[in-house]
């Protein structure tokens, strides 16, 4: 609305909420007689045309001479750059350490003074015209990976300097890397393809005799069970981990349905809605723990 309303004051319209759609703005027409168009109308025109390719451009020079508020330089016409969302001017040399030091995800208006500051942001494509192509690419990878340490149930690929991670569901086990294409198992953390996760842990524990890296990822699976962020299936004995969520979970081996909170299986022998055993969560009215967070 901000950027229709300078559009608006440019070619005369005084009120923004009557100025018409972008799209639908009136061309000059001659009057009724036939006289040539006033010079204002012309004038209004041509600023609006002016408007329209400022637009089209990634960077909206500044049109006077004036101070950067970063470095206190004088910035001649046309050095400077103007913000499109606020209107704030800077010289593009601060602008550009600005997002070459920004540890955000979204770049803000620098713009403060005693009683103010600027909560508006730079555009994509002012910070992608603002940086060379190889500090563009290092933002947006820094833009990625503070998206990923600030998402809920987010995990990286497991291959070694893979960039590639996933937001998972609790009902999913497995996740394929769109960048190395190997798959990852959320359950064992690890990437096992080919074999289930029994048949992964038992070659571990194997292996683990005589390789140093597969005792460090066996030690590693016992002690998360021993700190309480992993246990054995009640079944089939396979080390599982919650992923995130609710209290339930499937095992990828065996399906048993297991309560996270109680260690144990969810239903009794006849299977899902079977109260005769399992946490019974719910059957008496009464979760199946203090801690329970939705088991069922």
């Amino acid at each position: 609305m901000l950027h229709g309303t300078i559009l608006g004051l440019a070619v005369g319209w005084t009120d923004p909420s009557l100025m018409p759609a972008m799209g639908g703005l009136p061309r000059p027409s001659r009057t009724a007689c036939g006289q040539p168009l006033k010079a204002l109308e012309q004038e209004r025109w041509q600023n609006f045309q002016q408007l329209c390719q400022l637009d089209e451009e990634a960077l909206v020079p500044t049109q006077e001479a004036t101070e950067c508020r970063i470095c206190y330089l004088d910035v001649g016409p046309g050095e400077g750059v103007l913000l499109r969302e606020c209107l704030h001017s800077f010289c593009r040399d601060c602008l550009r350490q600005l997002i070459n030091c920004s540890e955000e995800p979204q770049v803000a208006c620098p713009f403060r003074d005693d009683s103010y500051a600027c909560s508006s942001q730079l555009q994509d494509r002012e910070i992608r015209a603002l940086v060379s192509r190889e500090e563009y690419e290092r933002f947006l990878e820094r833009r990625l990976a503070v998206a990923e340490s600030r998402a809920q149930n987010s995990y990286h690929c497991q291959t070694a300097d893979c960039l590639g991670w996933c937001i998972y569901e609790d009902d999913v086990n497995d996740f394929r890397c769109p960048i190395c294409c190997a798959l990852n198992c959320l359950v064992c953390k690890a990437i096992h393809e080919g074999m289930n996760c029994k048949q992964y842990q038992d070659k571990l524990q194997f292996q683990a005799q005589n390789d140093a890296a597969a005792r460090e990822t066996s030690n590693m699976l016992k002690m998360l069970v021993q700190l309480g962020e992993a246990m054995h299936c009640p079944v089939c004995r396979i080390v599982v981990q919650k992923k995130g969520g609710c209290d339930w979970l499937r095992c990828p081996v065996c399906q048993t349905e297991i309560c996270w909170v109680t260690k144990g299986p969810r239903w009794g022998p006849g299977g899902p809605g079977d109260t005769s055993g399992g946490c019974r969560c719910n059957a008496d009215g009464q979760r199946c723990h203090p801690n329970c967070q939705n088991c069922h």
